[in-house]
């Protein structure tokens, strides 16, 4: 699986299927670039609990800190 925001990262490795290391942090399943991902190793998200991540309605990329419009 090719999930956006995941590759490339130095941190994160894949252990089998949607399930990755988070070097510091532990499993985790699920695209952890959609913004409804629980950051968790026991629950994908709220919206898509089931999965799977590839191709979901639901999804919408994380936003990251400092990327939000000021006014």
């Amino acid at each position: 699986m090719n999930f956006p925001g995941v590759q490339g990262r130095q941190n994160v490795r894949s252990v089998e299927g949607d399930r990755y290391y988070l070097e510091g942090v532990g499993y985790l399943i699920g695209d952890i670039s959609c913004k409804f991902n629980a950051r968790s190793g026991y629950m994908r998200c709220a919206v898509n609990p089931d999965g799977p991540c590839n191709g979901c309605r639901h999804y919408e990329p994380k936003g990251f800190a400092g990327s939000e419009k000021r006014a």
